[in-house]
């Protein structure tokens, strides 16, 4: 299977890579700089393909999807995982410069990219676009990350309604991935105490994540969920009186 993936460099998004290669999968990922793909490029082993992409170009898009498909043919499974936090301000001391950043990003990357994605996938007659989900997609609201959990409640609603326009390929379709609260750079960047708090209590390391995803994902299932109810309950259960993580 040929997989693709944004924001493939650091976090969930390297875990995932990580993960396909070592089900022998074909890998395409894509990173901001060469500098960031470079950086992890000798603990990648199996066959992967690292491209330089600004997800908030189209024209940049269509060109790694192009180089991907030269050297592993039909992209069987596309991730738009490429996403980046706020600065953990109030709505009103927000600049339009860190608000278009977000935006730019969490949400016209994953438009950009679901929209490259399926116009290659109709060609192929199959494939299937998962969108990676965050804080505020299960329309929980925090003070100080607005922007970035309204970037995420949009996805969910556009991924969700991208298959009312797919109704005509039945081996396509357009999922949401919610890994829940991951140890990540994306997290810890404006992390709070009171948020750590929480975190230590239903936060998981990126290789207890991404095992997980990848099994579902090779699965078909289309909404896939990390933090489950369940488990969630479980982790406030026996987690609550003792840290379990360094952080």
């Amino acid at each position: 299977m040929h997989v693709f993936i944004t924001g493939g460099t650091r976090g969930i998004g390297l875990g995932l890579v990580k993960e396909f290669l070592k089900l022998d999968h074909q890998v395409s990922y894509t990173g901001t700089s060469q500098k960031s793909i470079d950086e992890h490029k000798n603990s990648l082993t199996g066959s992967y393909l690292s491209l330089v992409c600004d997800v908030r170009s189209k024209e940049q898009i269509e060109e790694v999807k192009e180089k991907a498909i030269k050297e592993f043919g039909d992209i069987d499974l596309w991730i738009n995982n490429a996403g980046v936090n706020q600065d953990s301000l109030d709505v009103s001391d927000l600049s339009e410069k860190e608000i278009k950043r977000v935006v730019d990003v969490n949400i016209t990357g994953m438009i950009l990219g679901t929209s490259v994605a399926l116009s290659q996938m109709k060609q192929q007659n199959h494939g299937v676009v998962y969108n990676m989900e965050g804080l505020g997609s299960n329309n929980m609201k925090i003070a100080k990350t607005l922007i970035y959990g309204s970037s995420k409640r949009l996805l969910t609603y556009f991924s969700i309604g991208c298959n009312k326009e797919l109704k005509e390929y039945k081996d396509i379709f357009v999922g949401t991935m919610q890994p829940g609260m991951v140890f990540t750079d994306l997290l810890l960047s404006n992390m709070t105490e009171d948020g750590m708090k929480i975190a230590r209590i239903l936060g998981s390391e990126v290789k207890e994540v991404t095992p997980y995803l990848v099994k579902k994902a090779i699965a078909g299932k289309k909404r896939i969920k990390y933090l489950s109810t369940s488990r969630a309950l479980w982790r406030f259960l026996t987690r609550s009186f003792k840290k379990h993580h360094k952080y």
